[in-house]
């Protein structure tokens, strides 16, 4: 549910399914069979479910004793639509559309006439004619339990949430518990630091700043998911103790782990949800924020409400409106990118599918910000690399070192491409004499954790830097609060050197300037919603190699990911 498994791993799981399966039903066929092991390879690859309605195999597998129907207790589940499942997914997905539904539907309306001015004062008026959808997410957040918002880069999402809590701090009668969480350690502490800037500027009282969080921690650590444990200890039965819940980075959260927070919400909770819709999925199986984010509609008793709260032109609606009616908000407006940037049009072209104009628009040069190579230089990596490794040779102070190394990073769509580009950068330091050769630590050797560990508190995309120090190497993370943590080298919990990374690990992170190195063949990894997120990964520079080859199919290539969840949605009716 929460990492995704080694190729070992996944050699093995169909073998140890077969025998499982062949114990429950002695009698099973291979045509069954070999669909359990395709149901396998596509929730590998995200699928939460195998459509078959079309498929001959559809109607021999309705004869077998491990199929049930849907509710009942059985290792597959078949839906009404033709859809395969596994009955843990199955009944997850079910779990999270009720429960968005429930949230959703459960509206509590506060005077237009007083929260009208309250917006106001948090969201004036701005100069454009367009929709100020960040105050219209915050409207919305104030009339229903539930709010998704999904927007790109720059486009005001922290900002947003940091005024609608204040907003819902003023609106209520008595003091709110917050909280906020990510995915990822990265993920939550880059939420930390946005949320304290854009709070300390916020036009209220002190009281109502005092009740907005300060720190965000990762979905595990605040569920208190253990591994081996068969009930995290936040759960239906025993709630999270909290009024108002934010999470950011929505997209990478898998189907599995949305479920069990969504079931650990107390009755009275909001949810709030900050993501990219067009930004890659989860690496395990579940779209869940793009299937959230399919329907984007407002009623009219809303739309009525929204008027006499202030809010002028609203958004036309994406669809029609089913169980998150209200709940969705799509910012649209980017504050980083201005119309001139070539990162920004380039982002815009790639996730509208338009590989040849992006492509064009890398082969004109007409942006200094965007640039197309056909191949990367190992020394020009390692040259982009100095200002890091200056900093620590220097010694300088860890958050120094921590900038120095977010200037830059080089992503790749394979984990191949990335251990060989680390390996290769490791060998220029041997010989420049930075590395000691056969030594895997160094001082200088940034490493991203792979696997949660409670026992240290150091979690999957946890990113440190190896620094001497006069007892040896230590090994320094940077803590939710803002300090930092150092362990000897032989207590880190699994990791991998990360001057490269690949664009999954990224997601979370922003860096000054990217570099995105393409495979040499196009491949069923490569889509529009990588290289998109690979693009807005960068602040100031994006350069991209590769061939036109591999790049035109991977942006005409749309991400798809089978499961039921958007279609529950839309059969709710609000």
């Amino acid at each position: 549910m929460t990492t995704s498994s080694s190729p070992a791993m996944d050699n093995l799981l169909p073998q140890q399914l077969s025998r499982l399966l062949l114990r429950l039903d002695p009698a099973l066929d291979d045509s069954t069979l070999a669909l359990v092991h395709e149901l396998v390879a596509a929730n590998q690859s995200g699928h939460v479910c195998l459509p078959l309605a079309h498929r001959p195999e559809y109607r021999r597998l309705q004869a077998s004793p491990l199929l049930g129907r849907p509710g009942q207790y059985a290792p597959l589940i078949l839906d009404h639509a033709g859809r395969l499942y596994f009955a843990r997914h199955w009944f997850d997905e079910q779990i999270l559309a009720q429960k968005l539904s429930q949230l959703a539907a459960d509206r509590q309306t506060p005077d237009p006439l007083r929260a009208g001015p309250i917006l106001d004062s948090l969201f004036p008026p701005g100069a454009g004619s367009q929709p100020d959808r960040q105050k219209l997410a915050a409207a919305l957040a104030a009339c229903q339990r539930l709010l998704v918002v999904s927007g790109g880069p720059g486009t005001g999402k922290t900002t947003t949430v940091v005024r609608l809590l204040a907003m819902l701090a003023m609106l209520s009668e008595r003091p709110l518990v917050m909280a906020m969480a990510a995915p990822t350690g990265k993920a939550a502490a880059r939420l930390s630091e946005s949320v304290a800037s854009a709070r300390d500027s916020l036009p209220v009282a002190e009281s109502v700043r005092a009740q907005l969080p300060r720190q965000a921690q990762t979905l595990h650590r605040l569920l208190g998911l253990r591994p081996g444990a068969v009930l995290p200890r936040y759960h239906a039965a025993a709630p999270l103790p909290m009024d108002v819940l934010v999470v950011d980075e929505a997209s990478m959260i898998d189907l599995g782990l949305m479920a069990r927070l969504v079931e650990a919400l107390p009755a009275q909770a909001r949810l709030i949800l900050l993501g990219d819709r067009d930004q890659l999925a989860s690496v395990d199986a579940g779209a869940v924020l793009g299937d959230l984010c399919s329907q984007v509609a407002y009623l009219p008793a809303s739309r009525a409400w929204l008027a006499q709260a202030g809010i002028g032109q609203l958004p036309a609606d994406e669809g029609v409106p089913g169980a998150l009616a209200d709940s969705v908000v799509l910012l649209t407006h980017s504050h980083r990118f201005r119309a001139d940037s070539g990162i920004g049009k380039l982002a815009a072209l790639v996730n509208g599918g338009d590989g040849l104009a992006a492509l064009q628009l890398l082969q004109r040069g007409e942006h200094a910000d965007i640039v197309l190579q056909a191949q990367l230089d190992d020394g020009a990596l390692l040259q982009q690399r100095e200002p890091y490794l200056a900093a620590i040779s220097q010694q300088r102070p860890l958050e120094e070192i921590q900038a120095a190394f977010s200037r830059f990073m080089l992503l790749a769509a394979e984990r191949q491409q990335v251990a060989q580009a680390n390996q290769r950068l490791e060998t220029l330091l041997e010989q420049a004499g930075s590395k000691q050769a056969g030594r895997d630590w160094y001082a200088g050797r940034p490493v991203m954790i792979t696997a949660n560990d409670y026992g240290v508190g150091l979690f999957n995309g946890d990113i440190g830097f190896t620094v001497a120090r006069a007892q040896g190497l230590r090994v320094a993370f940077p803590a939710a609060d803002g300090s930092w943590r150092e362990f000897a080298p032989g207590r880190i919990p699994q990791h991998e050197t990360v001057f490269a990374m690949t664009v999954h690990k990224s997601q979370g992170s922003e860096f000054d300037e990217v570099w995105l190195q393409l495979p040499t063949n196009p491949g069923a990894v490569l889509n529009r919603a990588l290289i998109y997120t690979a693009i807005t990964r960068a602040r100031q520079r994006f350069v991209v190699a590769g061939s036109q080859e591999v790049w035109l199919p991977a942006v005409q290539s749309a991400p798809v990911r089978h499961s039921g969840l958007a279609d529950l949605l839309r059969q709710r009716n609000a």
